[in-house]
């Protein structure tokens, strides 16, 4: 007679593997449709920003089909900006965290508008690249109806921090644009997901921020633009190679490496380097 525990063993190798299965599954599934919190970290303004905006500062609100949205005006020593500075913050910051930065910017004329992600600050809304396209263009067009000009008529530059790069350089491939500076960029948001996660997860991602491509595009459309990379050796979360990848695939982009910074110490390791190319 053969013996019963003999043929339970197939059952239990199926059982086995169906169960790794439905786990695998499982697994795939919640970061499947979690990945935009992977990817976004919003927030709202605490007390602590209570005093941040610029007593010359302005509030811009707009709409972006139902959501209510605010972005944030500083203006420079002139009622006609001599040139508008764009400015994305990175995903687990603030609009209003670029003033840290402003307080030291010369008075030349530049002003600059702060956008918070949709979902973000006092923002309605849900980010995606769509919804934070729609966004700068609306906010964009708030502030040239209240300024009373023509975008055309403005000198527009743009300026980002890690995935606020990847919004500025979209920005700037569907812009006229003079300047963008980009600190600590990834080459894509796949590419950088998979330093993270491994390249299964990367090709999970339903859309995916392409500088490389962007690059291309603002070249096309902006072939005098000027653009800066600024990237430190030690970032941990978006290696400086990506920065000294598109440099080098794009030899009219300009990169510093930031000696012994991180992702977020580039901003006060660089800060005079950054505002010196901003103004040159």
């Amino acid at each position: 007679m053969r013996n019963p525990s003999t043929r339970s063993w197939p059952r239990r190798i199926i059982r086995f593997v169906a169960g790794l299965f439905v786990v695998l599954l499982i697994t795939l599934s919640i970061l499947y449709f979690r990945q935009h919190s992977l990817v976004y970290h919003p927030r709202p303004y605490d007390e602590s920003y209570v005093y941040a905006l610029p007593a010359n500062g302005l509030e811009i609100n707009y709409t972006v089909a139902t959501a209510k949205y605010v972005a944030y005006y500083v203006p420079g020593i002139h009622p006609t900006p001599k040139r508008l500075w764009i400015a994305f913050c990175g995903n687990g910051s603030l609009a209003l965290d670029w003033t840290t930065i402003l307080r030291q910017y010369p008075p030349n004329g530049d002003a600059f508008l702060l956008i918070d992600y949709p979902g973000y600050g006092k923002n309605g809304g849900y980010a995606t690249l769509a919804s934070t396209r729609a966004s700068a263009d609306r906010a964009l067009k708030a502030l040239t109806e209240r300024l009373g000009m023509d975008e055309d008529n403005l000198t527009l530059s743009a300026i980002g921090h890690s995935l606020g790069a990847a919004v500025a350089l979209d920005f700037a491939a569907n812009h006229r644009v003079q300047k963008i500076v980009l600190i600590a960029p990834f080459t894509t948001l796949r590419e950088e997901a998979a330093t993270i996660f491994g390249g299964w997860m990367a090709r999970m991602l339903i859309e995916s921020y392409d500088n490389r491509a962007n690059l291309a595009q603002t070249r096309k459309r902006n072939p005098d633009a000027q653009v800066a990379i600024f990237h430190g050796t030690n970032d941990e979360v978006i290696p400086v190679r990506m920065g000294r990848e598109l440099a080098h695939e794009f030899p009219f982009v300009e990169l510093f490496t930031v000696k012994g910074a991180d992702h977020v110490s580039v901003l006060n390791h660089a800060h005079d380097d950054i505002i010196n190319w901003m103004n040159n």
